[in-house]
C-alpha cells in the first residue's frame, strides 16, 4: 500500500501539471487573440439586413463593398502625414464600421481601408504625367492573415451613409497623395532641363499657382474632418483661378499645334521665325519656350489634383453619393487633361524632329544659335517623356489601399514608401 505522504506528493504534482497546463494555454490563446485580425465589411450599396458571410464575400469581390482592416502585428511602412481627427468625419466613420471588433479603436497596430477604386489611380497618372512603376504593394504586403474574422460592419443600417463617404474621402486622400509625388516627381526632372524655370513667369501667374497648391492641401484636411469644403473657404475661388490659368495655357498650346503643323511640311525650317511665332519673343526665346512648357505642365498636373477633390466635395451634399458615380466624373475630366499632357509631349517631340536652320538663304547653316534650340527641345522632350516611380497604393487585384495609424488625436494618415522592388509600366 502506497505511503500516504507519496499520495500526497503525487496529488500535488499533479495539480501543478494542470495548473502549468492551465497557463500555458491561457499564455497561447491570449497569443492567438492578439494575432487575431479582424476586418470589417462595409457596404457601398443599400442592404436591408445584417448580411452572411457569403453574402459579404460576394459583395467584396463584386465591388459592393470596401473593408476596413484592423491589423495589429505589422510594422508601420510609411511616413505619418495628415491626421484625421477623431472628432472628424472620416475617423468617426471608421470608428462607427468598427464597433464589432475587439479592440474597438484601438490605439494598437493600424487600420487599413481597401476600397475597389483601382481604376481612378490609374486614370491619374497620366493626367498628372507620371508613370506606373511601383505603383502596387509588395506582393503579400497587403495579404490578409489566415486567422482573420469577417465581420459586417457595426449598425448596417448606419453605415449606409458612411460606407459611400469612407470610400469617397479616402479616395480624394490617396489620390492627391499619389499625384503630389508624381507631380513633384516630374517637376524635378523638367526643371533639371530648363535653365530658369521661374524667372520668366509673372507673379500673378506664380501666384495662382502657389495659392491653388497650398488650398489643395487645406481641402484635404477638410475632407478628412468634414468630408466637405466649408462655405467661408478660399479654396473655389482659388481653384478657379487656376481653371482660368490652365484653360489660357490650354489655348496656347493649340496655338503653338497648329504653328507647328504650318512648318511640318517644310524640308527647311528658319528657326528665329518659328520661335518667334512660338513665343513672341526675338531674343532669348529658346528659355522663354522651355519656361512655358515647364508652367503648361505644372498647371495641368495641379489641375488634376483640383479635380479629384473637387468632385469629391461635390457628392458631399448628395445623400446617394457613390463611388462608381465619382468614379466615372472623375474618368472623363481626367481623361482630357490627359490629353493634353500627350499634345504637349508630342508638340516638343515634333519640334524636336524639325529641321532648323540659322539661315533664311537655301544654304544649310547651323549656326549656335539654332544648335542651343535643337538641344532645348531634346531636354524637353526627354524631361516630358520622363515616368517618375509611383507610390504603391494598389494591391496585386487593383483595390486601392489607405493605411492609418490610430494617434491620440485620431488617424495619422500614412504616406508609402516607394518599392524598392521593380514593377513593370502597366
Amino acid at each position: 500500500m502506497a505511503h500516504p505522504n507519496l499520495m500526497a506528493i503525487l496529488l500535488c504534482l499533479g495539480v501543478a501539471f494542470i495548473a502549468i497546463k492551465a497557463i500555458e494555454f491561457s499564455r497561447i490563446w491570449r497569443r492567438d487573440m492578439e494575432r487575431q485580425e479582424e476586418l470589417a465589411v462595409v457596404p457601398l450599396v443599400p442592404v436591408d439586413a445584417t448580411p452572411s458571410t457569403d453574402t459579404m464575400l460576394r459583395m467584396v469581390l463584386n465591388h459592393e463593398a470596401l473593408l476596413v482592416h484592423h491589423v495589429l502585428n505589422d510594422s508601420l511602412s510609411g511616413r505619418p502625414g495628415q491626421v484625421a481627427q477623431a472628432t472628424g468625419a472620416f475617423a468617426k466613420a471608421i470608428s462607427q464600421v468598427t464597433g464589432e471588433f475587439n479592440r474597438f479603436f484601438s490605439t494598437e497596430g493600424l487600420y487599413r481601408v481597401v476600397l475597389p477604386a483601382g481604376s481612378t489611380a490609374k486614370d491619374l497618372v497620366p493626367a498628372v504625367g507620371g508613370g506606373f512603376r511601383g505603383m502596387v504593394k509588395a506582393a503579400g504586403s497587403t495579404r490578409i492573415s489566415g486567422h482573420a474574422t469577417l465581420l459586417p460592419a457595426a449598425g448596417i443600417g448606419a453605415t449606409v451613409a458612411a460606407g459611400p463617404l469612407i470610400a469617397t474621402v479616402a479616395l480624394a486622400t490617396v489620390s492627391e497623395m499619389f499625384a503630389q509625388h508624381q507631380q513633384n516627381k516630374k517637376l524635378e526632372s523638367i526643371q533639371k532641363a530648363v535653365q530658369s524655370i521661374q524667372t520668366r513667369m509673372s507673379d500673378e501667374d506664380r501666384a495662382v499657382l502657389v495659392t491653388a497648391e497650398q488650398q489643395v492641401q487645406k481641402v484635404t484636411g477638410y475632407l478628412l474632418d468634414r468630408a466637405s469644403i466649408p462655405k467661408i473657404s478660399s479654396a473655389p475661388a482659388a481653384f478657379g483661378d487656376l481653371n482660368t490659368l490652365a484653360n489660357r495655357w490650354g489655348e496656347r498650346l493649340v496655338r503653338w499645334t497648329e504653328t507647328v503643323q504650318q512648318y511640318s511640311h517644310k524640308d527647311r525650317v528658319y528657326g528665329p521665325e518659328l520661335m518667334l511665332a512660338l513665343t513672341g519673343e526675338k531674343e532669348h526665346a529658346e528659355q522663354a519656350l522651355e519656361n512655358m512648357v515647364a508652367q503648361t505642365y505644372e498647371a495641368l498636373a495641379l489641375r488634376a489634383r483640383v479635380v479629384v477633390l473637387e468632385k469629391v466635395a461635390a457628392e458631399s451634399e448628395n445623400q446617394n453619393r457613390s463611388l462608381p458615380h465619382v468614379e466615372a466624373a472623375l474618368r472623363a475630366e481626367l481623361s482630357d487633361i490627359a490629353a493634353q499632357q500627350t499634345q504637349l509631349t508630342e508638340l516638343i517631340d515634333d519640334l524636336s524632329a524639325m529641321p532648323l536652320d540659322s539661315s533664311k538663304l537655301p544654304v544649310h547653316v547651323a549656326g549656335r544659335g539654332m544648335i542651343n534650340t535643337r538641344t532645348s527641345f531634346a531636354r524637353l522632350s526627354k524631361a516630358l517623356h520622363s515616368t517618375p516611380s509611383a507610390l504603391p497604393i494598389l494591391d496585386q487585384f487593383d483595390r486601392m489601399i489607405l493605411d492609418a495609424a490610430p494617434t491620440s488625436d485620431g488617424l495619422s494618415i500614412i504616406t508609402p514608401e516607394e518599392n524598392t522592388v521593380s514593377t513593370p509600366e502597366a
